[in-house]
């Protein structure tokens, strides 16, 4: 037996942050199936519902990520490092808090219609959105790290789609811009879904390192 894997035997087998960060990653989910039905789906109309679902489910990681600093408060050992806990727990409340301002924007800036562009980036930002829920749970056990790495590996991929699709739709945006009101709107929501999933990455990127050190 390994030195960590011995560590990791002997550390007691709380189970909360787990509980907490898987969901914490199930919440994200949902708010990435959320927004992405909103914006494919709704209306001009249908804002302020769409507004308020999203918030609904900010509101919901909030308390998540709460509950999380306060167990880390009281508990003295934890089964990974804690830095690791706190970097996963802010770092998935981030990915729903750049999704929230976006659908802020789009009532604020009552967009209609929605450009193509940004349904393709909401699409990319369900697909990582659906592999940080195996991620997560990964960590409980680390015991499948070849898989662990091929899901970081289809993460950085679908950041690596987003940034050419955010650098796309920027220069169709200033390729004739008639409305630079219209471009500044659709280049701020543009930024926010493509910092999204580089949040995402984010995650994928401490599973990774978090996984290197104990597996």
């Amino acid at each position: 037996m390994s030195l960590n894997a011995l560590v990791r035997w002997l550390k007691p087998r709380e189970t909360v942050f787990f509980d907490l960060l898987d969901a914490s990653a199930a919440n994200l989910l949902d708010a990435a199936r959320a927004f992405d039905h909103g914006i494919k789906n709704g209306h001009a109309g249908k804002w302020d519902d769409f507004r308020r679902s999203i918030k609904e489910i900010e509101h919901k990681g909030d308390a998540i990520t709460h509950e999380i600093l306060d167990q880390l408060d009281k508990t003295f050992v934890t089964p990974i490092e804690r830095e690791d806990i706190l970097a996963l727990a802010h770092a998935l409340d981030d990915v729903v808090d750049c999704m929230d301002a976006a659908a802020e924007r789009l009532v604020l800036y009552k967009i209609d219609p929605i450009l193509p562009m940004a349904k393709q980036l909401s699409g990319l930002l369900v697909d990582g959105a659906e592999e940080m829920v195996p991620l997560i749970n990964s960590l409980r056990t680390m015991s499948d790290v070849k898989a662990i790495r091929k899901r970081i590996r289809t993460v950085t991929g679908l950041e690596n789609q987003s940034d050419a699709i955010l650098h796309a739709a920027l220069a169709d945006l200033f390729e004739n811009p008639t409305d630079p009101i219209y471009v500044i709107k659709w280049k701020e929501i543009f930024s926010l879904l493509e910092e999204a999933t580089d949040r995402v990455e984010l995650v994928a990127k401490v599973v990774g390192s978090t996984v290197m050190r104990n597996a």
